[in-house]
């Protein structure tokens, strides 16, 4: 039974590895390090049962790399590994397509329990995660959003978004009282934390 395990950080990648692999000698562990491996290992001629991976490695786009995934392999279900616990970004994972979530702080059963769940066809969620309200944004707002969590200035956002900077500056603040935040910078760390994007 192949599983792929996606992770950067060789020391935790191979450790998860060997000890699948130990507890259960069904486990075949195929390791890549990035989301472009992820993608080239699918579009060769073997499927794995599984795909674990980081919410944050290189390459990815955060939630959105999940939801690329899931529309282009729908039938591979998808474990997110990760040590953003923010429970608006777990659920972000999940509507985006993920079949469950993990904690990298979390105990070794608890993983095992996922693992063994997801291949069983059910969900991995932590309790309460799907209860938690997401602020929904026009395609617009989206935009502007990743353009904020990026760090880029009204005058930028106007530039990249053919706006003028009058109109960046109301999407933004409908975009802070949406996140409940009270300026920019707190918008731009929250945006990343629920976009699951790299700090």
């Amino acid at each position: 039974m192949t599983i792929l395990l996606a992770d950067d950080h060789g020391l935790f990648r191979e450790s998860i590895k060997r000890w699948l692999e130990t507890v259960d000698s069904d486990y075949q562990i195929t390791t890549v390090e990035n989301h472009d491996e992820i993608r080239e290992y699918l579009h060769g001629s073997k499927r794995p049962k599984l795909i674990m991976m980081d919410l944050c490695m290189p390459g990815m786009d955060g939630v959105a790399s999940i939801r690329s995934l899931h529309a282009d392999w729908p039938e591979i279900p998808v474990l997110i590994v990760s040590a953003n616990e923010d429970k608006a970004a777990i659920r972000a994972c999940i509507e985006a397509g993920a079949s469950g979530f993990v904690s990298k702080s979390g105990d070794g059963h608890a993983m095992l329990d996922a693992v063994h769940d997801i291949l069983n066809g059910k969900t991995a969620i932590p309790t309460g995660v799907m209860s938690v309200q997401i602020p929904r944004f026009t395609e617009k707002q989206q935009e502007i959003l990743r353009l904020l969590a990026d760090g880029m200035s009204n005058k930028q956002i106007a530039k990249r978004t053919c706006l003028t900077e009058g109109t960046v500056k109301q999407y933004v603040s409908d975009i802070l009282s949406k996140l409940d935040v009270d300026n920019r910078i707190q918008a731009g760390i929250r945006a990343r934390e629920i976009l699951g994007l790299n700090s």
